[in-house]
């Protein structure tokens, strides 16, 4: 093989002739272009996921928008075990469907409204409700702005032992002010969206009632006696569940205040027969203050008396102070 044939059998392996400079550019070109297209294209991909996710992102201002769900009762409140509670907003009435299984006497409804931000004046605001069991009206009563209120008792007594009843909040307007007394102030249309909350209760003994930890200072109550009192007992500062009593000659009683600093119960008798009965379940001063209603029927004026006070599950100090009869 000469020279010649061996230039001819490279060239033959060499694979396809060379390709013109200008075919060359135009497939850079080409490539150049499809980058770019799918540059472009995944460009506009995120820019729909961007909004996308700003559409979700912003879901959640809108849900702010609303009101927010009332936080429930706590289990304990208010001297009661909260048995079956219910919340929502104005104007939606709330209802509890409910058995009771202990006594009647000893449940109690507890309600509670709250304005805020968007519905405060400024004023003490309240809400003029009905409240009713199985669809009979029980009572008319205010929901006060951001406080707790118990219903009376009596409203309770609608219910039955082991007989399923509906119970109901209703709201009947809006009162820019809280009844005072027999006044009864204007009742307007009630705002939307302000948080009620409504809840049957059972009684529960000072004895069985979580209580809250003490402050680091003794709770004293000596500034709620008089001076002038005819007949006062003190709590033992070293043993406040010792009773304490007194004998006298009855002259019958016109004022008495009873006070307890301090979670605890605490009965007044005068004889065998209990003329007042309070039960504090924090470490706020609170008891039994009044001018009428604490004299036992048939005692005669002069006969001897004991009046005792009774303390049960007290934890501080207490006093009765009572003004006799001219």
């Amino acid at each position: 093989m000469n020279p010649h044939d061996v230039s001819d059998v490279l060239h033959h392996r060499a694979g396809p002739p060379e390709i013109p400079h200008a075919a060359r550019m135009d497939g850079v070109r080409a490539r150049v272009r499809r980058v770019r297209r799918r540059r472009a294209f995944v460009a506009v991909a995120c820019a729909v996921l961007a909004l996308v996710g700003g559409t979700l992102v912003t879901r959640p201002a809108l849900l702010d928008s609303r009101p927010a769900a009332p936080e429930p009762f706590p289990e304990y409140l208010l001297s009661s075990r909260v048995l079956a509670q219910t919340w929502g907003h104005t104007p939606e009435p709330l209802t509890i469907r409910f058995t009771p299984t202990s006594a009647p006497e000893d449940l109690t409804l507890i309600f509670r409204c709250d304005f805020g931000d968007r519905h405060t004046t400024g004023d003490k605001q309240s809400l003029s409700v009905a409240i009713s069991v199985d669809g009979q009206e029980v009572a008319r009563t205010a929901c006060l702005d951001d406080a707790t209120s118990t219903g009376d008792r009596e409203l309770a007594g609608s219910l039955r032992t082991g007989r399923e009843s509906l119970v109901r909040l209703t709201v009947l307007g809006h009162m820019s002010e809280p009844p005072v007394g027999t006044t009864t102030p204007a009742v307007g249309p009630a705002p939307d969206g302000v948080a009620i909350r409504l809840a049957v209760g059972e009684h529960v003994p000072v004895t069985e009632y979580p209580l809250p930890p003490p402050p680091e200072e003794p709770v004293r109550v000596d500034e709620h006696v008089g001076g002038d009192a005819d007949i006062v007992l003190r709590a033992d500062p070293l043993d406040p569940n010792k009773p304490q009593k007194v004998v006298v000659a009855w002259r019958g009683l016109s004022s008495m205040v009873l006070m307890n600093g301090s979670p605890g119960r605490l009965r007044v008798l005068v004889g065998d027969v209990t003329v007042a009965d309070a039960s504090n379940y924090g470490y706020t001063p609170s008891g039994v203050t009044g001018s009428v209603g604490f004299d036992p029927t048939g005692l005669v004026p002069g006969q001897p008396v004991e009046i005792s006070v009774v303390p049960e599950g007290a934890h501080g100090d207490w006093v009765l102070a009572l003004w006799e009869e001219d």
